[in-house]
This record gives structure tokens, sequence and C-alpha cells, in this order.
């Protein structure tokens, strides 16, 4: 399920390389986490082969097919739709499902490593 569409509020999102958090803003800020000041991720538009996504009613479920590993891991999953954002914070060593309202967006998520993409869903 792909849809394009337009229109949405743009965020941007921080990603603390010490302690994993994650701040998202709709606007232009100063970000600063563990001492150290944060730049927004640059978000690539990609399909995501790290996970498989299936609508099941009202609601969409993303499984995540990547090694959630202490080294490398995905920190969050975001979907923007017209209404805001929803975001899923992820850990280590997770092996789970993530379960987000159904609807029309653009779905962001980012690595440990600090790269981050998104797709239309």
């Amino acid at each position: 399920m792909r849809y394009i569409i337009g229109g949405m509020k743009g965020y941007s999102y921080y990603l603390c390389p010490e302690c994993g958090s994650v701040t998202i803003s709709s606007s232009s800020v100063s970000v600063a986490c563990c001492g150290s000041p944060l730049q927004p991720l640059v978000i690539e538009e990609r399909e995501s082969e790290a996970f498989s996504i299936r609508a099941d009613g009202d609601e969409l479920v993303i499984s995540i097919c990547h090694p959630m590993t202490k080294d490398f891991y995905i920190p969050f999953i975001a979907l923007e739709g017209w209404n805001g954002v929803i975001v899923r914070k992820l850990y280590p060593e997770w092996d789970a499902d993530v379960i987000i309202p159904r609807q029309k967006g653009r779905l962001v998520w980012a690595f440990s490593s600090g790269r981050a993409f998104s797709e239309k869903v």
C-alpha cells in the first residue's frame, strides 16, 4: 500500500549518539543532548528492506526485519500524517512488531549509525 501525498508539515528529527534519545521538531530549533549540540538527521527517501508493512483493519503492522543488536539497531519509527506525527521508540535486542493507527503519510526511521530514511505509506 503506497500513496503519494503532499502538503504535510515537515518535521526534523534529532538522534543523540550518546543516549539514543529522539527529539522531533516542527520548526527550526537548536537541540542539545548529553552536553552536545545535535544536527537534524538528513532523511533519504527509499523503500525499506528493514520492514514488512501490512494493513490489519484500522492499523498498520510493521514487522522489523533487521537485527536489533546493541551495536546497530533502529531507534525509532515515525509516521507523519496530516494531523501530526506518531513515534514509536525502539530499543536494542527487541524482537517486536510496531502497531500504529492506519493512515496515509510518510514513514521515517533511522539507524543507530545516524542514517535516516523515509517512504510513503
